[in-house]
């Protein structure tokens, strides 16, 4: 891409640096914003352009002047300009002077791109295989692998069972040791059992050299292992259960391979996804998280917890569920263990009944710590209380979470109880449903509003009040912000390296996700749309960043977030393919939004493509309609044109937009077949008003899919064609 034509096309960019020989009042003012700091900006450039002498003086000055992390990316670019002699030697003196693993991770890949094997397995002889990063692992594995190295039999196994597997875990796998992996359990020795003192029991990777008499029989084994970790990891479980017994006597009982948390969830996966034995694959479990194992907490927790997943699904043995979810929750090393064995808890009682799930959460929910964590469990509860007819339980589960479930939660369960009472379902005041949409309209939750927006619809509110409450002025920063790291990422968008945005914000944002502030974010989000085009990715990483930055409870939120956030990316081919087909635009840029976030290429994991996220055999059948010959799915003007005739046809064929939404995502006979049984199921003889309706969807997807497309073009209509976002929603709904 043409950076200087994006940049010069953007009136929010006319000031940035074009240019590193410009004499511009751009050039002197981004000089005076970024100081010391210019010098790094201007040796990017000129390494853009091969002028390797001019970005070393640059980069020089930048590593000697520069702020903190500036000074560490110009010391990172001057290593990368230098021949292979200067990359090694350089690597290893920059690895003297920052110790983290980021910096483990940026050395290692110099010496392994220049084959320095022996290099970065002596770097890297500290390293932690169970917590470093997979990529870092990955490498020190194969450099091993190079140089033979006898220990990495141990490292492999270490890496492979102590840490959950990832894509990392599966090339290496493929690559290195699918074609020569265990022999069949039938063909290994197997010996017999020993009880052995966990206690006094060597660690087999305390030291670095395998003890035993027999490299090739522990190899056998561990392939054996991996093999099993790895069908796991694919889902195959019923390949895996096929491994059970014999992945329990190496491990459990011969304590070849030792066991650890993840070995343990893969047995409970197992199990859980195939056998039917319910009370003894429990029992085994709670005797595993009594035996010496358990010395171990992390397998003493994760023990407890698939007895509970294993005795919940019986179906029968709730009681006992609910002793291992509490046991579970009472030794949680980690507030994130504790939410999941209490999401556990909840679900198992959800399964027994709604009041004995209401119950549970009226005496935790004060107890957990990450309320987004809940909000699918809720979602459920709510879906539950609805086809059940319950709905006097709806304001006692709102006073319930108030102040402890997310935002965008509590609103639901007060708008429903306000909109129940004024279907006559509940009793209630005028007043009294006044209160519970004024409650629900108040809440918070980012841009997350497609409750706020009921709640206003309502309440008969216009758009001036709506925006005075959910339009908030911007704030100062927060003393969490790292300013020097804001320094560096605005940096990039003011002297226009769109590429390295996304990258360093991403490294940022895994340490800490109050790195930048949300003005900051905005800065940059706005700058990249400002790039994007058809032919890259960055409609969908600004609109990332900034989603992420800003859905949040008690987000500040101004106009500029929402339009960044509800962005009008491929207008031009939204607003033709819209006309063509008699479709309001809104509606189109909603959809798109939800399905694919403006990715052009993105694939769903059944296979969906495009912005429209169309199956290709969808994709095919309109085209032929359409005579749309040679059509390319992933080419964003077709996709979008295709994607529009077919919801087009959907809208005709329900005579409702809404219906069209839900056929769109889930397929026109399971939205029939909804449409039948939720009145059904209440007991109703008129049909169920659009809102509720779409809250008796018994597909979470589908429920989140409905919300979200319905609240965005509400939005779109709000924010580009001064439409209020209410009548939106009553002509979708």
């Amino acid at each position: 891409m043409n950076i200087k034509k994006c940049l010069s096309a953007c009136f929010i960019f006319t000031t940035l640096f074009l240019g590193c020989n410009s004499n511009s009042n751009a050039d002197n003012s981004l000089q005076k914003k970024y100081g010391p700091d210019t010098d790094y900006f201007i040796g990017l450039k000129a390494v853009n352009e091969n002028d390797t002498k001019k970005a070393l003086r640059h980069f020089n000055k930048s590593i000697a002047q520069g702020t903190k992390y500036v000074k560490r990316r110009s010391l990172e670019q001057k290593i990368k300009l230098g021949n292979i002699l200067q990359q090694i030697e350089g690597a290893k003196e920059y690895l003297k002077i920052y110790s983290d693993d980021a910096a483990l991770l940026f050395a290692c890949k110099i010496f392994f791109e220049n084959k320095e094997y022996s290099v970065l397995i002596e770097e890297t002889n500290s390293v932690d295989l169970s917590k470093c990063p997979n990529e870092l692992a990955k490498m020190r594995l194969i450099a091993m692998h190079e140089k033979c190295d006898s220990r990495l039999n141990l490292a492999t196994c270490r890496w492979f069972t102590s840490r959950k597997l990832t894509d990392d875990h599966l090339d290496f796998y493929n690559e290195y040791l699918a074609d020569n992996s265990a022999k069949d359990s039938a063909e290994i020795e197997v010996i017999e059992p020993v009880e052995q003192d966990k206690e006094n029991s060597p660690d087999i990777f305390e030291n670095d050299i395998l003890n035993t008499d027999s490299p090739e029989y522990f190899y056998n084994i561990m392939t054996y292992i991996l093999k099993f970790r790895i069908f796991c990891y694919c889902n195959n479980f019923s390949e895996a259960y096929d491994m059970l017994n014999n992945v329990k006597q190496y491990c459990i009982s011969q304590q070849i391979i030792p066991l650890s948390e993840f070995l343990v969830a893969d047995i409970g996966k197992t199990y859980f996804n195939v056998s039917k034995k319910y009370l003894q694959n429990g029992n085994f479990f709670l005797e595993l998280s009594r035996s010496p194992h358990a010395m171990n907490e992390n397998i003493k927790y994760y023990a407890l917890i698939y007895a509970g997943r294993i005795f919940t699904k019986s179906g029968v043995y709730y009681s006992n569920a609910e002793k291992a979810y509490l046991e579970a929750m009472n030794i949680s090393k980690t507030d994130s263990d504790y939410d999941m064995a209490l999401w556990f808890l909840l679900n198992s009682r959800l399964a027994l009944s709604t009041e004995a799930c209401i119950d549970c959460l009226e005496k935790y929910c004060g107890t957990w710590h990450d309320p987004y964590y809940f909000s699918d469990l809720l979602d459920t509860l709510s879906l539950l209380l609805f086809t059940n007819a319950k709905w006097q339980l709806f304001p006692k589960i709102y006073n319930i979470i108030e102040g402890h479930a997310d935002n965008a939660t509590a609103s639901r369960f007060s708008y429903l109880t306000g909109r129940l009472m004024e279907l006559n379902y509940l009793h209630g005041s005028e007043e009294d449903i006044k209160n519970a949409f004024i409650k629900s309209f108040e809440l918070n939750a980012g841009t997350d509003i497609y409750y706020r927006l009921l709640s206003a619809k309502h309440l008969g509110l216009q758009i001036e009040e709506i925006e005075k409450n959910i339009f908030t002025p911007a704030v100062a920063q927060s003393a969490e912000n790292d300013y020097e790291a804001e320094i560096l990422l605005q940096g990039y968008a003011d002297f226009g390296f769109e590429e390295l945005i996304y990258p360093e914000w991403q490294y940022f944002y895994t340490i800490n996700k109050k790195t930048f502030s949300l003005e900051t974010i905005t800065y940059v989000s706005e700058f990249l749309r400002s790039c994007g085009n058809s032919l890259n990715n960055n409609y969908y990483r600004s609109l990332h960043m900034i989603s992420k930055t800003s859905n949040l409870d008690n987000s500040r939120l101004n106009k500029k977030i929402f339009e960044l956030s509800y962005p009008k990316n491929f207008s031009k081919e939204i607003s033709h393919s819209a006309k063509e087909f008699g479709v309001d635009e809104y509606d189109m840029l909603g959809l798109i939004r939800t399905e694919s976030f403006f990715n052009p290429v993105v694939e769903s994991n059944v296979g969906a493509l495009g912005l429209t996220q169309l199956m290709e055999t969808t994709f095919q059948d309109c085209a032929d309609k359409l005579k749309i010959t040679d059509a390319d799915i992933t080419d964003p003007k077709t996709n979008i044109q295709i994607g529009t005739y077919y919801y087009s046809t959907l809208v005709q064929r329900l005579d409702s937009d809404i219906l069209a939404l839900f056929a769109y995502n889930a397929g026109l006979t399971r939205v029939k077949k909804w449409l039948k049984y939720s009145k059904a199921g209440l007991g109703l003889f008129k049909d169920l008003p659009s809102d509720l309706f779409l809250e008796t969807i018994p597909f979470n997807e589908t429920r989140n899919y409905g919300r979200k497309v319905i609240s965005s073009a509400a939005i779109y209509a709000w924010l580009y064609y001064e439409k209020n976002p209410c009548d939106i929603i009553d002509e979708m709904m």
